[in-house]
């Protein structure tokens, strides 16, 4: 039997924040492409049994996201050299039932860097350590920044990145700090990039209100791009600290993972088009 609709699809929890059905759909639809992208909600005491069920299924190509970027490599049967190196997958292409993973959130972070040109000469503050934070973290080594600082609510998870980032990276200063020291930080101006999911509520600040202020950031960068401006966004909006949401960087690695998938690349302003319009709206 043959399935002529290819099927993919995101796979994490939760996913109501997620829109790149949406944008893959609409990719879709305008390509002529004959698939379809569905989201693959999966509650954690699930997760094994949801993964070896999808592997029996006709499944085309995965994201993944928050929280199995890690986990999913268990199940793979051959990631690259980046994923490997990263220890974090986002996306997955299946081949003669074969399961290949990667990581396009590295360079789909690293171009909107590019284009935004932030300095390389200033310190950068992470908050989180998990496979997001992976990602940011390597991707600024990548984008050969100078200093990192990586803070997280578990230390032992920012510690491990970090020594896997100092062996990867030997000449770049990185540097752990405690949660509740944030704001012990001398060493301004700095980027805060915020890879957590505190701000998906709407409502919460991932650091004191009083730390965001123009003496000290001198850029805000939220990946969470659902709500279209979280509460570090806006914070920095309405003391002037220059920002940027996560939307073009989830549009950038959905290209990627297109590349890898159908080795071509749907029109990123059109993309980013329809998300802005869905975002904002909604």
């Amino acid at each position: 039997m043959k399935f002529h609709i290819k099927i993919l699809g995101l796979i994490g929890y939760p996913l109501e924040h997620s829109i790149s059905y949406i944008l893959h759909n609409f990719a879709f639809k305008e390509l002529n492409i004959p698939a379809v992208y569905v989201n693959f909600p999966i509650p954690m005491e699930k997760f094994q049994k949801a993964v070896e069920g999808l592997k029996v299924l006709p499944i085309y190509g995965l994201n993944v996201t928050i929280p199995y970027k890690e986990s999913i490599i268990l199940y793979l049967d051959e990631i690259s050299l980046l994923a490997k190196k990263v220890k974090a997958v986002n996306t997955i292409k299946v081949k003669e039932d074969k399961w290949y993973g990667d990581n396009t959130d590295i360079p789909g972070f690293i171009k909107t860097l590019e284009e935004i040109k932030l300095p390389k000469d200033i310190p950068y503050l992470i908050l989180g350590a998990g496979g997001a934070g992976r990602a940011i973290g390597f991707s600024l080594c990548e984008y050969q920044v100078k200093k990192i600082y990586i803070t997280n609510r578990t230390e032992e998870r920012a510690i491990n990145l970090i020594k896997d980032l100092s062996f990867n990276y030997p000449n770049i200063n990185i540097q752990f700090i405690p949660w509740d020291k944030i704001e012990y930080i001398n060493d301004y101006p700095l980027v805060i990039i915020n890879t957590t999911s505190i701000g998906l509520d709407g409502k919460s600040l991932p650091v004191n209100d009083n730390f965001i202020n123009p003496d000290k950031v001198y850029f805000v960068y939220d990946i969470i791009y659902n709500p279209y401006k979280t509460p570090l966004i806006l914070e920095a909006e309405k003391k002037k600290i220059p920002y940027k949401n996560g939307l073009d960087m989830l549009i950038y690695q959905g290209i990627y993972a297109w590349e890898i998938w159908f080795n071509m690349s749907p029109p990123f302003e059109l993309l980013k088009k329809v998300g802005e319009e869905y975002l904002c709206d909604s």
